[in-house]
């Protein structure tokens, strides 16, 4: 008697536990997730070459501005016999002064020439895991692939679409593997090839040709736009990681046009009886064409050395970058990094230290108070780099110099944070400001007598100052 009321006890408690591997489940037990987003840039100055902007129409206004507020929504369903499937939707929505005689930063809309709304299904993927293995097809964020990332540095991140394949069978090892087809940009509404979010382009506006060597011309429009066959994207990665060292290798092939392979190293020191930690890590990459090359000929590279120091809540860092010079290259040796945030460690706020020929030399420090500070939580950092550029008169791909100073604070709402009895877990503030000294003594007019056509670009000292409000949910 007493073993049948044992067992009937178990048998109810067991018909109450949800069965796992049912369609309902899978659907009613997945997990949201959510970003509530303002964001605001300012530019003050007359940037004649807008990395961002996904137009070749040029804006001589002297502020570049947007102000907008947007994120995204997601959904990713419970996994059914190790198997789900997910959404996410970004949108960007005008919000505050965006006037239409000026051109944004990529924080809206711009292909017409103006400053709109985007809405997008950035993410639309299904998903298999189990053990040390994940298989993710469709579109999706791939946040930690070097030179395909997602570069959330505006109103949405980049996403791709493709397929993953992503192995952790051996300790301290992963192996990533990719196969993308297409990518949208931060500010766009569509998916469009590897090749053509490269942005490639005959010649600047002025008639400097970009491109050297033999191609096919009509892969490109009477505007200079490339508007061949798409091309996709191969990626392998292999990454190592211990507590004292991690070596990385990844490459790149996107057919018919450019192979990039990155290596990167760090190793850690944490000397006997003290507080300090210290790292030293190195980077290289190399781009060469290959296939029918259509962005003519390829031939560059790029590396950095950096070294830091964490002591307490004090990070130091001081970090070396060269990029190639070479004319026999595309833009003079410049590399491509348009599939996600650029690598090099002197890439600050304004991203270009991917230029030809550009050798700069950073450093920075930062700080995060503690609990029992004023202003607890805080994080404040300060960075310096100088960005020599080739700027002999000689020189087809000659530039201006610059140096940038750049402040940025970060507060994230401790969970216990409330305001009127509100929580403000997931609340975070961001501000940053940075001050851009172009050297403007350069010979302009002298340029354009030996070379036949105005320097790429000239552009005047500026203040970018951005503001982030960001709720996660």
């Amino acid at each position: 008697m007493p073993f049948t009321i044992v067992f009937a006890e178990e048998s109810n408690l067991l018909n109450d536990i949800p069965e796992t591997n049912t369609l309902s489940y899978a659907l009613t037990q997945g997990k949201f997730k959510g970003l509530l987003r303002y964001s605001g840039q300012h530019r003050d100055s007359n940037l004649h070459v807008i990395q961002d902007s996904s137009t070749t129409d040029i804006s001589n206004e002297k502020t570049q501005q947007y102000s907008a507020i947007g994120g995204y929504l997601g959904y990713e369903t419970a996994p059914l016999y190790n198997t789900s499937v997910g959404a996410t939707l970004y949108t960007s929505q005008p919000f505050g002064h965006n006037p239409d005689d000026r051109k944004g930063l990529g924080g809206l809309y711009e292909k017409n020439g103006k400053q709109e709304s985007y809405t997008v299904f950035g993410e639309a993927f299904i998903k298999f895991e189990i053990d040390d293995h994940l298989v993710k097809v469709g579109r999706q964020e791939m946040p930690d692939y070097r030179f395909v990332s997602l570069s959330d540095i505006r109103m949405t991140p980049l996403t791709h679409e493709g397929a993953i394949y992503e192995n952790t069978l051996f300790n301290h090892l992963k192996l990533n593997f990719a196969y993308i087809t297409k990518m949208k940009e931060r500010n766009a509404e569509k998916f469009i090839d590897m090749a053509s979010v490269a942005r490639l382009k005959e010649e600047t506006s002025s008639g400097k040709p970009l491109i050297r060597g033999n191609y096919d011309h009509s892969n490109y429009d009477s505007s200079g736009d490339y508007i061949g066959s798409k091309k996709e994207m191969s990626m392998a990665s292999l990454v190592y990681t211990t507590d004292i060292f991690s070596v990385e290798g990844w490459n790149y092939y996107v057919n018919d046009f450019v192979n990039t392979l990155y290596l990167y190293g760090q190793y850690n020191i944490t000397p006997a009886n003290s507080e300090l930690a210290l790292s030293l890590s190195a980077q290289y990459a190399n781009q060469s064409d290959v296939g029918d090359h259509i962005a003519g000929n390829i031939d560059t590279w790029f590396y950095g050395l950096k070294f830091q120091v964490v002591m307490d809540r004090t990070t130091f860092f001081i970090g070396y970058n060269e990029v190639d010079y070479n004319e026999n290259s595309y833009d003079g040796g410049t590399i491509f990094v348009r599939w996600g945030s650029p690598q090099m460690f002197n890439s600050f706020q304004v991203q270009d230290s991917e230029l030809a020929g550009t050798q700069s030399i950073g450093a920075g420090v930062q700080y995060q108070f503690n609990q029992n500070s004023i202003i607890p939580g805080v994080i404040m950092r300060l960075r310096y780099a100088n960005y020599d550029m080739p700027n002999s008169l000689y020189k087809t791909d000659a530039r201006q110099d610059r140096t940038e100073t750049t402040f940025d604070l970060n507060y994230t709402f401790a969970k216990e944070a409330n305001v009127g009895g509100v929580s403000l877990d997931g609340l975070s503030i961001q501000f940053r400001v940075a001050y851009n000294n172009y050297d403007t003594g350069y010979d302009f007019s002298a340029y354009k007598q030996i070379h036949g056509y105005d320097a790429e670009s000239v552009t005047d000292d500026f203040i970018d100052t951005r503001l982030y409000l960001n709720y996660k949910f």
